[in-house]
């Protein structure tokens, strides 16, 4: 009787301990080399052309 108990208890340990992933020795990731700032600046230019005030007056011939 005690050796089913011992047994259930080593098989139920090692059923929840493979569930939780501990599988070796955790360790730290090493963490990602920064990259080397750029030697000359960055060029700065205009993304978009300069916006136009829109017009109120409706050009479309289907009203009149």
């Amino acid at each position: 009787m005690i050796a089913i108990l011992n047994r259930a208890f080593g098989i139920t340990l090692l059923i929840a301990l493979v569930g939780c992933g501990v599988r070796g020795p955790l360790f730290m990731p090493n963490p990602p080399i920064v990259p080397p700032a750029p030697k000359e600046q960055e060029p700065k230019g205009k993304l978009y052309p300069p916006q136009t005030p829109a017009s109120t007056s409706n050009p479309s011939p289907a009203k009149q």
